[in-house]
């Protein structure tokens, strides 16, 4: 088996980190554009109350399928040319959304675009082989601050594209990015070998194997699963609660909550930091006490916008930092397998918004946003006390 080229190539051969979060960050807002798009796709289409949801639902779902059939690709691949043609198949697929007549035409383009949108997760194990280990949670830090940054800054640059040119330029604007991304990729990103020499479907079988494995990487699976559908069912919410009274906002407006975000991605470099110096268990358990706090913050003042901003922001923050700290936890694991670790816990990550998100489309006409905030209680109350829990032992082979 050949092994992974951790600091085999000099890091001058990588452009910055900086470039590359904002890569990250221009990848990742694609499957997030749509939510403060959703008051005016609803009006565009027609479509009842609530069914607007499924949008996110499917990109959601595609991306859990592309966590879990393509993304372990990088350990079998060669990853520039991987990254390459997710980044055409991203610009191909907001083209899709731009042309598509009719709602149902929407949620599949949604969902192809979620099926390609791997860039955020088969980056960043790809810069860890050229950094040095004692810089991981560092370099993950400023790299995952473009993840964020795309998430939650896409709905304020969504926002402001549908008001000027309407809910459909922005994807426009973003096919454009995609392909510039993928000709950055060409011209100045160094190869990689593969680190795997096992056929696709075993490897795909070794996954199973990997689970079974590591508790490390159960306990962050499940606690980002828990964290992530918290946040996600929130920030698909939200859009609908200021649409309505009192504040009956616009899509700028609306979008314009996204910037909220802006105290997590300024600390994501010092969460990445305090990883690599308190260690990744700490970081998390915080990352989901300050998350649940912001929920509680939401749930309690619903009818103040100091109140959403506050509670908006401590929920980003507290997933970024659950975020980071759990995919440095994961890649100490094993080097050979980043790609296909790093694929489960976005998998169950996304699998964990995608059904957090039918939930609150299938209640939201009945829970509204008071409903929706004690949904994410519980769901931060439950990682919390599985994040807490410390025996986890590894799952006995039958």
């Amino acid at each position: 088996m050949a092994q992974p080229q951790s600091g085999a190539e000099p890091q001058a051969a990588l452009p910055s980190l900086g470039l590359m979060a904002l890569v990250v960050g221009l990848s990742v807002a694609n499957p997030f554009y749509a939510q403060a798009l959703l008051p005016a796709v609803e009006r565009a289409f027609a479509v009842p109350p609530g069914t607007v949801l499924l949008g996110p639902m499917a990109t959601q779902l595609g991306m859990a399928l592309g966590f879990l059939f393509l993304l372990p690709l990088g350990d079998i691949r060669e990853r520039r040319r991987l990254l390459i043609l997710l980044a055409l198949g991203m610009a191909l697929a907001c083209l899709a959304v731009v042309l598509a007549p009719s709602f149902p035409v929407v949620l599949g383009s949604c969902f192809l675009l979620g099926v390609v949108a791997l860039i955020p997760s088969l980056l960043p194990p790809f810069l860890t082989a050229f950094v040095p280990p004692a810089q991981h949670g560092r370099m993950l830090g400023i790299v995952l601050s473009g993840q964020f940054s795309g998430i939650l800054l896409s709905r304020s640059v969504s926002g402001v594209a549908a008001q000027l040119w309407g809910w459909r330029s922005i994807y426009g604007l973003s096919a454009l990015a995609m392909v510039a991304v993928a000709l950055l990729f060409h011209s100045r990103l160094p190869t990689l070998a593969p680190v795997e020499t096992r056929s696709y479907w075993r490897l795909l079988a070794s996954q199973v194997q990997l689970w079974r494995q590591h508790p490390r990487l159960r306990r962050s699976c499940f606690t980002q699963a828990l964290l992530f559908g918290s946040f996600m069912a929130l920030w698909s919410a939200v859009a609908l609660h200021l649409a309505a009274p009192p504040w009956r906002f616009g899509p700028a407006l609306i979008g314009s909550f996204g910037l909220v975000g802006l105290a997590s991605i300024l600390a994501a470099p010092a969460i990445g930091r305090l990883v690599d110096r308190l260690g990744p268990d700490r970081i998390v358990a915080a990352g989901v006490a300050c998350a649940g706090l912001g929920v509680l913050v939401l749930g309690l003042w619903p009818t103040s916008l100091v109140g959403l901003a506050l509670g908006l922001m401590a929920v980003d923050l507290g997933v970024q930092g659950s975020f980071v700290a759990n995919q440095a936890r994961i890649y100490a694991l094993d080097p050979a397998a980043r790609s296909r670790m790093s694929g489960q816990l976005f998998l169950t990550a996304y699998l964990g918004a995608a059904l957090c998100s039918a939930v609150i489309a299938m209640h939201w006409s009945s829970w509204q946003w008071p409903g929706t905030c004690g949904f994410a209680l519980v769901l931060a109350a439950i990682a919390l006390v599985l994040e807490r829990t410390t025996w986890w032992p590894p799952t006995r082979r039958g």
